[in-house]
């Protein structure tokens, strides 16, 4: 009788792992940081246009504000805006906690108490999906004492071709260690956007270098023997907008230094705590100031979803389009580009291009929140999403 089981139920239990190898989807997400959405049309980026006639690609993703590098790629993971996740800033302090978070200060960046909501590989983890991430914000954290099971400590010196060997490393695991979900960031093509500004030869030139990243990835997951169940999603955590030098705005020639307790941010947005009995003062002293908005807590326009959050100060200042704003009496290092924006400026919105298994071919998708895509990859994956900001129903027609 034992050889008989043998006989019978070891080929059903190897059929019944090939299945699952063969049949259950991946999705491997890439953010490229400060990805414009039309920087395809205004250079050369073959792999993004074949990636656009195989598969899908979105008008443009609507970044959510702060138009910054952190909030945003923890609004992607969680699908929950920045008043809502906790990462309402570059750079802040957090009452609650009593400490300032910068995403320069490893301390922080690793501390779990500032990260709130369920970002996606926890969804993920808690629901036996095994996930990796290269670089994510806030994988490096234990968020609700969770992180992935593969998980990297930031270090930008690291090249991006050893990036996606390491991806396509985690992906030849074997099925029991496997992830299924594997998240992959790049630093470009941030950097280059700040330093030439969004139309430059330079900006042009790094599009080139990315193009062919991506390229070398697409090549390696499609020739994985399960590459045809590897969905790939390349999006981004904002845009970047052209500065004109001159239009600077600095906070300290229209408030008193003792009417301030803090600010905190950075070009061109900026968190004003205002010292006890000064509220009003700081806010008359900067509004209706030519070049930048100011609103107080609590009066932020409905459409940037911004102002409840206990860690948001009294006043919330953002320069206009292609102005700056800082707290130096020097302008002249405003140059180039930057993103913070009101993200109803379209500068501030990024790509989304995505192909595999899931997707339609060469559809074009209307623009959407980037809040949208954690409901999605939620719903690729086969998970329970957590309470959410996103609506899978407003990204659900990109899916077969």
């Amino acid at each position: 009788m034992k050889y008989i089981f043998i006989l019978v139920v070891l080929p059903l239990f190897i059929a019944c792992k090939r299945d699952i190898e063969s049949h259950e989807n991946y999705v491997v997400m890439v953010s490229f940081d400060g990805f414009r959405w039309d920087y395809p049309d205004m250079y050369e980026t073959n792999t993004f246009d074949e990636m656009a006639a195989k598969g899908v690609k979105a008008e443009r993703v609507i970044s959510s504000f702060p138009t910054k590098t952190f909030p945003n790629h923890y609004a992607i993971a969680t699908g929950l805006y920045p008043d809502h996740h906790g990462l309402i800033n570059n750079s802040f302090y957090a009452p609650d906690l009593d400490l300032f978070y910068r995403i320069g200060n490893r301390e922080m960046v690793q501390n779990g108490d500032f990260y709130g909501g369920e970002p996606i590989w926890n969804t993920a983890e808690k629901q036996g999906v095994t996930t990796a991430s290269f670089f994510w914000v806030g994988s490096e954290a234990p968020v609700q004492g969770l992180q992935p099971t593969y998980w990297k400590t930031y270090d930008g010196s690291i090249p991006y071709s050893d990036r996606v060997d390491t991806v396509i490393h985690w992906l030849k695991l074997p099925l029991e260690k496997r992830p299924r979900l594997v998240l992959l960031y790049f630093d470009q093509p941030d950097g280059i956007g700040h330093d030439y500004g969004p139309v430059h030869a330079e900006t042009g030139r790094m599009m080139g270098e990315l193009d062919d990243i991506l390229g070398t990835l697409r090549k390696k997951i499609n020739s994985l023997p399960y590459g045809n169940r590897v969905n790939l999603v390349v999006t981004s955590d904002h845009g970047m907008g052209a500065i004109s030098p001159g239009q600077y705005v600095n906070l300290h020639d229209h408030v008193k230094d003792h009417w301030i307790e803090d600010v905190a941010g950075g070009n061109p947005m900026y968190l004003v705590d205002a010292a006890e009995g000064y509220e009003d003062s700081v806010y008359a002293g900067l509004d209706r100031i030519e070049g930048i908005t100011a609103w107080r807590k609590g009066k932020v326009p409905a459409h940037l979803h911004y102002g409840t959050h206990p860690r948001i100060t009294d006043v919330v200042v953002v320069a206009d389009s292609s102005w700056s704003v800082g707290t130096s009496p020097d302008p002249s290092g405003y140059t180039g580009g930057a993103h913070g924006y009101d993200n109803s400026n379209t500068d501030m919105h990024h790509i989304f291009y995505a192909e595999g298994p899931a997707f339609k071919s060469g559809y074009t998708h209307p623009p959407f929140e980037n809040v949208d895509i954690y409901p999605l990859i939620a719903e690729i994956l086969g998970l329970e999403p957590a309470p959410v900001d996103g609506r899978l129903e407003d990204v659900q027609g990109m899916l077969k």
